[in-house]
């Protein structure tokens, strides 16, 4: 079992060796550089986004925060030498390490999302605007669907931009806007805990996107036994290839955590915040996120 894996303990001699490791470097897992930006954000700021003590709130110190929680609870266990993104889906399914999934996973969603602004307006290729447009019908009602969506969320939380890969579609797939709150994950392996709702919000009946037998799945506990059904063990493995294994590949995010936008924006400001975020993503960081298929039928 995963669970098994991770709390087995350490040889002696291993326990010993990663000690002496550990003295020798100051953590495990640090706040990475943004790119070629850290120094010029620290000092400046994000123009018409952050100011310098924002950019500090949001990334330095928030970052600094989650890596250090996390560095506590994966040292000396068989997770210490993971990256956050594996952390994160490694722990995904296991309640006991939900506080462990909780700052691997905002580590990662927070460092995405930074990693995808600039200091300046940028512009997509045609490639993926056209990509974009085939999901969306007009890169305005994208814009508009994505900003809305953030705009509408009660509650902290990402937005993502990801690609749903469907091979036997005929486009291979489509673009997608997906929620997560809290530290929610899209990554495909860890959709066990994507949030995709608030559910202090939601009812059997509510309209916010929680259908009648998901709000029972994710209240009650199921019944596997027979052979058909979704709650046979057929349809639990259907469940799990879908959205699992490959299928969601996030490539945008936007953070939606008071502590990113109330300090220079205000309580009222979400909106407005927003709309500065999008005029400095790093469209070319997007794109290098992108898969192959979402763009390669727009260059034949």
């Amino acid at each position: 079992m995963i669970l098994a894996r991770l709390l087995r303990p350490q040889q002696p001699l291993r326990a010993a060796q990663r000690c002496t490791r550990l003295a020798q470097r100051r953590a495990i897992h640090e706040v990475p550089h943004l790119a070629n930006y850290d120094e010029r954000f620290r000092e400046s700021g994000i123009p018409e986004l952050l100011s310098p003590t924002g950019f500090n709130t949001a990334w330095s110190k928030y970052q600094q925060l989650m890596v250090d929680k996390l560095n506590e609870k994966v040292a000396g266990t068989a997770l210490e030498d993971d990256s956050t993104q594996t952390v994160a889906v490694k722990t995904a399914r296991e309640p006991l390490f939900a506080s462990t999934f909780n700052y691997a996973s905002m580590a990662f969603n927070n460092h995405f999302f930074f990693q995808s602004i600039t200091d300046r307006e940028t512009s997509m290729s045609n490639e993926l605007a056209a990509s974009l447009t085939t999901s969306f019908s007009s890169l305005d009602i994208f814009k508009a669907d994505f900003l809305a969506t953030a705009e509408a969320m009660f509650g902290p939380g990402f937005v993502w931009l990801v690609w749903h890969r469907q091979s036997y579609a005929l486009n291979q797939g489509s673009w997608k806007i997906v929620p997560t709150y809290l530290a929610g994950s899209p990554l495909s392996d860890a959709h066990w805990r994507q949030q995709p709702v608030d559910m202090n919000t939601q009812n059997a009946h509510s309209a916010g996107g929680l259908s009648g037998a998901d709000y029972v799945r994710q209240n009650q506990i199921q019944n596997s036994a027979g052979v058909t059904g979704p709650h046979s063990a057929a349809g639990q493995a259907a469940r799990n290839r879908a959205p699992g294994g490959a299928d969601i590949i996030p490539a945008l995010c936007v953070n939606t955590w008071e502590h990113v936008w109330v300090p220079d924006w205000g309580i009222t400001g979400k909106k407005d915040f927003l709309e500065a975020w999008w005029r400095r993503i790093n469209w070319s960081e997007v794109q290098s996120r992108v898969p192959k298929e979402a763009v390669g039928k727009m260059n034949s």
